[in-house]
């Protein structure tokens, strides 16, 4: 049985369902009616507050950024929040995922589809030990490029292997290759103020 310690957000409260336990079949059919979005984690339910308000700038440029790309012309796409199954037991809800637009179709037919490019928002209340259970999940799966965004820092972490991460700051370049070489762009541009 998991241990869940009591977590309190000023802003959503208690998650209601955290630490719950169920089948991947009850999930998939399962609705929260709390503020949170929870993620699914060897039948634990994980509680996430989902993006933030003041985050859409961040999502924004990343975006905007996205739409210059040939992968954009090609009719890929930048998603906000959706649903990720690193694994049968493991359902992860990033930032944004980076999908190609074969990857778009196959999901109509309810293929399995594994973005190469996520970036998720870290917040000044967010777990670490969280973030380093999701880099591990995601590329055990598949994942070629992580961005862990910590906007109070101005600093992303960008991990191309659970052991490899180039910390970014300033004018440092941020790239999303090798799943999506290009997509570029500075620290201070992510966080022009």
């Amino acid at each position: 049985m998991a241990t869940i310690v009591e977590v309190r957000n000023e802003r959503y409260g208690i998650p209601k369902y955290a630490g719950i336990i169920m089948t991947k079949a009850d999930f998939l059919g399962w609705e929260s009616d709390d503020n949170y979005v929870y993620e699914f984690s060897n039948g634990v339910l994980e509680p996430t507050t989902g993006m933030r308000q003041e985050e859409m700038a961040i999502i924004q440029r990343i975006t905007r950024r996205f739409a210059q790309t040939i992968a954009y012309q090609n009719d890929a796409e930048l998603i906000p929040e959706i649903e990720v199954w690193v694994s049968e037991k493991q359902m992860r809800r990033p930032d944004l995922s980076f999908y190609t637009s074969e990857q778009i179709a196959a999901s109509k037919k309810r293929d399995p589809v594994m973005p190469s490019f996520v970036a998720e928002i870290v917040s000044e209340n967010d777990d670490a030990r969280k973030y380093i259970k999701k880099l591990h999940g995601y590329f055990q799966a598949g994942v070629q490029n992580v961005w862990l965004v910590f906007p109070d820092d101005y600093t992303v972490y960008v991990y191309t292997s659970p052991k490899t991460v180039t910390i970014c700051t300033d004018n440092d370049v941020l790239s999303a290759a090798p799943a999506l070489p290009e997509l570029q762009m500075t620290v201070t541009e992510l966080f022009r103020r």
